[in-house]
Order: structure tokens, then sequence, then C-alpha cells
């Protein structure tokens, strides 16, 4: 346990590890307000105004606010959480770090699985503190009749969801940097699975453009089994597997590559 929280002290004694959030709330914001322009135009009917299917009208505010609440957060999580994972685990590389760790080979386990825990503990901050400004931006922006109809649970169950893409970025970002050792590949690894997931430029391979996290773990993230080409089980034990692979990968990787 030593080790592991001298990873803890050592990863959240960088200021870039606050820093590496800012992006990703940010964005939350920017979507958190454009979200927003769109609900009060479904709720006061100028639909037409903003081009939007009028078929919105017919939804229910409790559906629009959960839509609400799970839209910014996610977007703006998968889009920034891996790069910014990316740059935070590169640091160790650049600085020699990790050169430093392999010599205390008995404590190297250890120490490997502190790192995926501060990655997870980061990601998973990061997304919060993106929930928390998305939840803000509703309360400040929305035109609701009903104040009530806003939920810090059925927002705080939403964001559960995103936190699991947030983990497996984050593993993912582990394992991709202690492959590649250089930021600028990992970055560009992780734009190519963004451009990949939403050009759908493997769809003509269905097993492989299913296989993708943010295509066929859709139904998980908006809780509907319509969304994605599997069941909401189906896509957690993908997500999962996902964790698993890149848990796997890193620490083979971290630990077993000692020169």
């Amino acid at each position: 346990m030593r080790d592991i929280r001298s990873e803890f002290i050592r990863f959240w004694s960088m200021r870039e590890a606050f820093l590496a959030m800012i992006p990703v709330l940010l964005l939350s914001i920017v979507f958190s307000i454009i979200n927003g322009e769109i609900m009060n135009a479904i709720l006061s009917g100028d639909l037409s105004g903003h081009d939007l299917d009028p078929s919105l009208a017919q939804k229910p505010i409790s559906d629009l606010l959960l839509e609400g609440y799970l839209g910014p957060v996610y977007q703006a999580s998968v889009i920034f959480i891996p790069i910014a994972a990316a740059y935070l685990f590169n640091l160790e590389y650049a600085h020699g770090e990790h050169e430093s760790v392999l010599l205390v080979s008995r404590s190297l386990l250890m120490r490997r699985i502190g790192t995926i825990l501060c990655g997870i503990s980061w990601a998973v901050g990061a997304a919060f503190v993106a929930a928390i400004a998305n939840y803000v931006v509703c309360v400040l922006q929305l035109d609701l009749k009903d104040e009530a109809s806003l939920s810090i649970l059925s927002a705080f169950i939403v964001f559960t969801r995103v936190a699991v893409f947030a983990i497996l970025f984050s593993v993912l970002a582990l394992f991709v940097t202690a492959l590649t050792r250089r930021l600028f590949v990992s970055v560009i690894v992780f734009v190519l699975l963004l451009f990949i997931s939403l050009s759908g430029i493997l769809q003509s391979i269905p097993i492989l453009h299913n296989s993708l996290p943010l295509i066929g773990g859709k139904s998980f993230a908006f809780w509907d089994p319509a969304e994605g080409p599997y069941s909401i089980s189906g896509a957690v034990v993908l997500l999962l597997s996902w964790i698993a692979v890149s848990l796997v990968g890193y620490i083979a990787l971290a630990v077993g590559r000692r020169r």
C-alpha cells in the first residue's frame, strides 16, 4: 500500500493533473450551453427556428433532461479524456521517471497498480467536474416552469455511465502510452479512434465497427437498447472487455519491459 500511496502523492502533486481537466470542463460547458439553447427551443415550441425535428415536442421533459445530463459530459469526456490522460501518462516517460521505477523491481507491480488507480481517479474526477458544470448550466439556462424537474440524483446516475467510459479511456491511454512512449503518436491513435467511430468507415465490416467502444457501448451510454448494436448488458460486457484487455496490455508492457 505504501507504493500505491506514493504514486498517488506523486501524481496528484503535479499541477498538470489539474490543468489537464480544464479542456474537459470547458468543452462540457460549451456543449451544455448549446444543449440548453436547443432544449429551451423545444420547451418554447420554437422548433422550426432551430431546424429541429417536430417530434421532439412530444418528448417528456424528464427524457429531455436525462439527455441534457448525459450529452455534454459524455461528448466532452470521450473527446478529451483519452488525449489529456495520454498527455499525463507520457510525462512519466518524457521525464525519465519510468526508468527510475524499473530499478526498484520489488515494488514495480504495486507502483504500476498505483499508476492505474491514479489514472482512473483522474478520469472519473475530470468527468465529475464536467458533470457538475453541466448541471449548473442546466439550472441557470433552462427555462423550466417546474424547477423540481431538475434532479441531482438523476444527473448523478447518468454520470455513473459516463464514468465507465472515463475509466475505459484512462486505462486505454495507459496502454497506448506504454506501447508508443510518444505523446504525438498516442494522440494520433485516439484521434483516429474517434474519427473511425464517428465516420462509420468500418460499417462494411460489422464485427470491427460494432467492437469500437463508442459504437458497441452506445446502448449503455444512452440506456436504450435501440441506440446500439448490442443490448445494454452486451454493451457493458464489451466495455469491460476493453478495460480488461487494456489493463493486461499495460501491465505486460510496464512491468514486463524492464529495459
